[in-house]
C-alpha cells in the first residue's frame, strides 16, 4: 500500500504531524510529494502531505464524509484539491463555514482550511494564474492583452481561471476587484457541451461582457484545427484538456496550423507532451505548465496557511522546487 495515500478512515484517525491532504484521482505518483517538504519549510509550516484518491464518479456522500473527517480532526489542517473542484463544491456547499468570493463565482473549491474545526473554502486558481499570465503575454508579440487572441482548448478548472484572469483584476487575497480591458477575442472549446455551459455561467456570475467570448463544442482535433486556422495573430493557444499527461495525445492534429507568432501553452509539464512537440515543430513559442503547477500549489497552500501569495514568495517556492523540474 502506498504510504503517501490515505483512505478516508485513515484521515479521520490521523494523529501524526499537522496534515495537508492532496485530493485527486491518482495522487501517489505526483512529483509534489518530492517537493512538498521544501515548500512547507519556505512557508514555515510543520506540515506533512498525504494523498486521498477518489474516482471521478465519487458520490456526494463520500465528499461530505471526507470534509467531515477533516473538520473533526484537529491534526488535519487543510487540503489542496485538483481533480474534484466542481463536484466537491456541489456536494459540500452546505457544509462550508466560509468561502472566498472566487468560490462564489466559480462554484468550485481548490483548497480547504480546517485546522480550527471550521471549513473555509478557496478557489485560488485565478490568483495563481494572475502571477503566471504576465510572463506568457511577454512571450507573445501582442502590445498588450487587448491585442491578443486566445484559443483555449478545454473548459475545465484551468479554463475557468483563465476566463477570470483575462477579464478581471484578481487580487492576491482572492477578491475580484473589477473588470480590466479584455483580449481582442477569447474562444473556449470542449468535447463536453455541459463544461462550456458551466463556463458561461461563471462569466455571467462575474459580470463579464460576453461580446468577445465564444464557447464552441468540438468533436475531434480536426474541429480545433479549423478554429486555429481562423485565429488572428498575435495569439495564445492553450492546451487545457489534460491530453499529453492524463491521456496520450493532443487536442490538435499534426497538421494544425500553428505559426511562429503564436504562443502555445500546455498546462502539462510531464507526459508525452504531444501538444508542445507540435508547437515546437511548427516554430511556435512553446511553454509548458511547470510555472502554473508551482503557482497552483502556492495558491492553495498559502490559502490554507493564511499567508498572502506575493511575487517574492512565489519566487522562493519556485526556487525550492526547481531541482525537481522534469526535463523536456
Amino acid at each position: 500500500m502506498d504510504r503517501r495515500v490515505l483512505a478516508l478512515d485513515e484521515v479521520a484517525a490521523w494523529s501524526g504531524p499537522p496534515l495537508i491532504l492532496f485530493v485527486g484521482i491518482d495522487t501517489g505518483g505526483s512529483l509534489v510529494h518530492r517537493v512538498f517538504d521544501r515548500w512547507a519549510a519556505v512557508l514555515g509550516q510543520p506540515w506533512t502531505l498525504r494523498g486521498v484518491d477518489l474516482p471521478s464518479d465519487t458520490s456526494a456522500a463520500t465528499y461530505r464524509r471526507l470534509v467531515g473527517a477533516m473538520r473533526d480532526n484537529p491534526a488535519v489542517h487543510g487540503a489542496v484539491v485538483t481533480a474534484h473542484k466542481l463536484r466537491l463544491y456541489r456536494a459540500c456547499a452546505a457544509d462550508l463555514t466560509r468561502s472566498d468570493r472566487l468560490v462564489g463565482l466559480t462554484h468550485e473549491v481548490n483548497s480547504l482550511a480546517t485546522a480550527d474545526g471550521t471549513v473555509t473554502a478557496y478557489a485560488r486558481d485565478a490568483v495563481s494564474l494572475a502571477h503566471v499570465l504576465p510572463t506568457l503575454l511577454r512571450h507573445s508579440s501582442a502590445h498588450d492583452r487587448t491585442d491578443l487572441n486566445v484559443l483555449c482548448l478545454g473548459a475545465g478548472g484551468a479554463a475557468t481561471a483563465l476566463l477570470l484572469t483575462l477579464h478581471l483584476d484578481i487580487d492576491a487575497t482572492a477578491g475580484a476587484l473589477g473588470p480590466v480591458d479584455p483580449p481582442a477575442r477569447v474562444t473556449f472549446t470542449d468535447t463536453r457541451p455541459e463544461a462550456l455551459d458551466d463556463l458561461r455561467r461563471v462569466a455571467d456570475r462575474a459580470g463579464i461582457d460576453g461580446t468577445r467570448l465564444s464557447y464552441v463544442p468540438v468533436l475531434d482535433p480536426g474541429d480545433n484545427d479549423a478554429l486555429l486556422a481562423d485565429l488572428p495573430t498575435p495569439a495564445l493557444v492553450v492546451n487545457a484538456t489534460g491530453l499529453g499527461k492524463d491521456a496520450p495525445g493532443s487536442p490538435l492534429s499534426d497538421k494544425a496550423p500553428l505559426t511562429p507568432d503564436m504562443v502555445a501553452w500546455d498546462l502539462n509539464y510531464r507526459g508525452d507532451l504531444t501538444f508542445l512537440r507540435q508547437a515546437t515543430d511548427a516554430g511556435a513559442h512553446a511553454v509548458d505548465g511547470w510555472d502554473y503547477f508551482v503557482a497552483g500549489w502556492a495558491g492553495g497552500l498559502t490559502a490554507v496557511s493564511g499567508i498572502p501569495l506575493t511575487g517574492d514568495l512565489l519566487l522562493r517556492l519556485a526556487e525550492a522546487a526547481a531541482g525537481h523540474r522534469p526535463r523536456r
